[in-house]
């Protein structure tokens, strides 16, 4: 028999609490739980004294959900640009950074999740600019089996599987993920970045 303490960690990796926040979410995408991810700094002083920050582009995003994001940021010019979000109003810790993807190798992305009424819901685009701009320009809506067969096409199988992990560890929950042509993220051989895990 296991210790209590370890079946209470087991536990909370088999059934984490729901996703109320973005702040929550955020905190708990940056210490991985949700898979593969672009490397994540939560402060611009992190972000500066990590050498990564400077391999590519960098993604200014936000905790506050639906808010304004910014891409493609030269990190020479992180901080100006850091500064300039302060000035317009925005408070440091509803800010965080991340390793910009390679928008232009993108395959498919979009939002999967379990409807009530007609199995897996997926939102999607092959589009290859960032995920708002792509799903506004021509975006796909399919269910049931189309949608399971769309993303086995477009999905590495590593990525795939995790996805399936992620949409029954949380149930009423949408995953939002973009695929790439290449390999990139935290988790070695993967080519699918998961972005977002929220309520719906």
């Amino acid at each position: 028999m296991l210790p209590s303490d370890l079946e209470a960690a087991i536990s909370r990796i088999e059934n984490p609490p729901p996703v109320l926040t973005k702040h929550d979410f955020v905190r708990r995408y940056s210490l991985g739980e949700f898979g593969n991810r672009s490397p994540t700094w939560d402060t611009i002083h992190e972000a500066i004294r990590d050498d990564l920050f400077y391999s590519g582009l960098i993604h200014i995003r936000n905790r506050v959900a639906g808010a304004e994001t910014w891409y493609n940021v030269d990190p020479t010019m992180a901080m100006e640009k850091y500064q300039e979000c302060l000035s317009k109003g925005w408070k440091p810790d509803q800010l965080y950074f991340s390793l910009m993807a390679p928008t232009e190798k993108t395959i498919c992305q979009g939002e999967v999740f379990q409807s009530a009424d007609r199995g897996l819901a997926l939102y999607y685009t092959t589009v290859a600019k960032p995920m708002r701009e792509a799903l506004k320009e021509n975006a796909i809506q399919v269910y049931g089996i189309r949608a399971v067969e769309t993303l086995k096409y477009y999905v590495d199988p590593s990525s795939y599987d995790w996805l399936q992990v992620l949409l029954e560890r949380y149930p009423s929950h949408v995953v939002e993920f973009s695929t790439y042509s290449v390999e990139l993220g935290t988790v070695p051989g993967m080519r699918t970045i998961f972005w977002e895990v929220r309520m719906y």
